[in-house]
């Protein structure tokens, strides 16, 4: 299939105008992270896409607070309700009982609470929208993947299966590696539009935005700062010079294209910080990050702990491997100041 009939057939479930619910939206973001996180697969689980739906939702299901102050219930759907909002809305609810502020911590403290919500939304997804994603009137014409699913007077017995999964269509992974970074803000854009027509609110853009799909990337607690700058003996993650008074927290893959806030992609830096803006960093660079994360796993782990800063070092060097694997070999990227080099063959150590 060509780039021009997948795109197109993507921007048809994208600006679907009689969308009565986000979840569509929700799987396509969801096969774009399974796409980035093993692009060299033929298939992917329905559990992996589960967790990836439930990141999605978790904050969404939290009270948002207008910037006139007002407390509002965002509502994901027309319906009033459905059977995994509120499995997922449960799931925060215990966690925050429980003073457990991320899915990270409730999957870590409370694990079967985290694998019922998580197989609830499997299940639903199951159901629908993986069957019916690629529908084209009452048929099904698959651009993006095969899934064999109960037919439809079994479909109560879905809830008994385990290690569904779909199959990628050939190329399509890697396609949507590659195209992932424009669809994703193009998608959440139609997310955050139905969330605000349904909810009766106004888009109030960055605020509901930052609520739905993460906050600020800039907003983190001094102790991580200190506790990066004493992972790296008090220098630059980049030009190793020592610290004066500025200190900025830098995103290796830049926020821009992945949106990852996991201690593993983070670095310590001073000016070279707003030197290398969105670019992604050379080849030297990326192996010594590669490098540290290894080196530094453990205090990685304690300093997330520490500071509430999620860990996910497999994720994150998932995303750095499909982001360098598939860049045209023209693609130039920041050493220092203002000098590049091209990607053209790169040596790169633990992304072979």
């Amino acid at each position: 299939m060509s780039d021009e009939l997948l795109l197109e057939r993507i921007l048809g479930i994208i600006n679907e105008g009689k969308r009565t619910a986000t979840y569509k939206l929700a799987l396509l973001l969801a096969l774009i992270d399974a796409a980035v996180m093993g692009p060299e697969d033929g298939y992917v689980e329905t559990s992996q896409i589960a967790e990836s739906v439930l990141r999605l939702y978790f904050p969404q299901v939290g009270p948002y607070t207008t910037l006139n102050g007002s407390a509002v219930d965002l509502r994901n759907m027309t319906a009033r309700s459905s059977e995994f909002v509120r499995a997922i809305t449960d799931l925060r609810t215990l966690g925050t009982r429980s003073s457990f502020r991320t899915l990270n911590q409730i999957r870590t403290y409370l694990p079967d609470d985290y694998v019922k919500a998580l197989k609830t939304v499997e299940n639903v997804f199951k159901i629908n929208p993986i069957p019916r994603l690629q529908n084209v009137g009452d048929s099904s014409v698959p651009f993006l993947y095969t899934y064999s699913t109960l037919s439809a007077e079994d479909s109560n017995k879905v809830v008994h299966r385990s290690g569904d999964r779909i199959e990628w269509l050939p190329g399509v992974a890697q396609r949507l590696v590659v195209l992932g970074t424009a669809l994703r803000p193009l998608i959440e854009q139609h997310w955050m539009s139905d969330v605000a027509r349904w909810s009766n609110i106004s888009t109030e853009a960055e605020n509901l935005q930052q609520h739905l799909f993460g906050q600020e990337r800039q907003r983190f607690p001094l102790s991580l700062r200190e506790g990066l700058s004493d992972l790296q003996d008090g220098k630059c993650f980049y030009c190793g010079g020592s610290f004066s008074d500025q200190r900025d927290i830098d995103h290796f893959i830049p926020w821009a294209r992945w949106p990852n806030d996991a201690i593993e992609n983070l670095v310590l830096a001073d000016n070279c910080n707003s030197q290398k803006s969105d670019s992604l960093a050379a080849v030297t660079h990326l192996n010594r990050w590669i490098e540290r994360n290894s080196m530094h796993a453990v205090k990685l782990s304690d300093l997330a702990d520490q500071t509430g800063v999620v860990s996910s070092p497999e994720r994150s060097l998932a995303l750095a491997k499909s982001t360098y694997k598939f860049l045209d070999e023209n693609s130039p990227l920041w050493l220092a100041k203002k000098e590049f080099e091209l990607r053209g063959w790169l040596e790169i150590l633990a992304l072979s």
